[in-house]
């Protein structure tokens, strides 16, 4: 098991900026205008919240936010970005072995975690069991899937430029990847698409 995350915790201060850059400004804002559309989301757990660049954007549509990461790096540099938006939370939390209750949250969100987790089936099932009866799921992960050649090679060239060789964990996820592992643990899809330009994101909702 995992005791520490150690690759992308190096880029903790500079995570979004160094994401502006690989994934491309217009890109990361269209996919956060998608996730702005979404309402009433209540109670909300986040995994994998990075330094916060989601968060933001799912608070204002929520009551609360639990903004979590396994990575100390990370949470320490939300808790600072986020404090002064008072209904959200930082906590550092493993997706596998989540220290909340049963039927917990209304909501989960999980940005760009599927991708670079070894067992994103198990961070499904723990997602499922803290959530409530009839709670939802928001999924928006990168992907090379729907995108052009010569974008994936641009892309590939940016992303070594910023942060080295790539995860250990790294994997691709098409939408249909996401889509099934989700109607496997009996959650039912009410959205799935691709978003982005140059570059491509899942986006994926499902209810328990």
């Amino acid at each position: 098991m995992i005791q520490k995350e150690i690759y992308w915790s190096r880029f903790a201060d500079d995570f979004e900026e160094r994401n502006n850059y690989v994934i491309g400004k217009a890109d990361l804002d269209a996919m956060l205008a998608k996730l702005s559309k979404l309402k009433e989301l209540k109670n909300v757990l986040e995994l994998g919240c990075g330094n916060g660049t989601y968060s933001r954007i799912i608070a204002k549509n929520a009551d609360q936010l639990l903004a979590t990461d396994f990575s100390d790096e990370m949470a320490n540099a939300s808790e600072v970005r986020l404090k002064s938006i008072s209904n959200i939370t930082v906590e550092k939390a493993n997706c596998f072995n989540l220290p909340y209750a049963d039927n917990s949250f209304d909501t989960i969100f999980m940005a760009n975690l599927l991708h670079i987790i070894p067992q994103p089936e198990k961070a499904i099932s723990e997602a499922k069991r803290v959530l409530k009866k009839d709670g939802a799921i928001i999924i928006i992960s990168y992907t090379s899937e729907g995108m052009k050649f010569h974008n994936i090679l641009k892309m590939i060239c940016r992303y070594m430029k910023t942060y080295g060789k790539p995860s250990p964990f790294a994997q691709k996820i098409k939408l249909t990847d996401a889509q099934n592992m989700l109607v496997k643990k009996d959650f039912k899809i009410t959205e799935a698409s691709l978003i982005g330009s140059k570059m491509k994101a899942i986006f994926v909702t499902a209810q328990k």
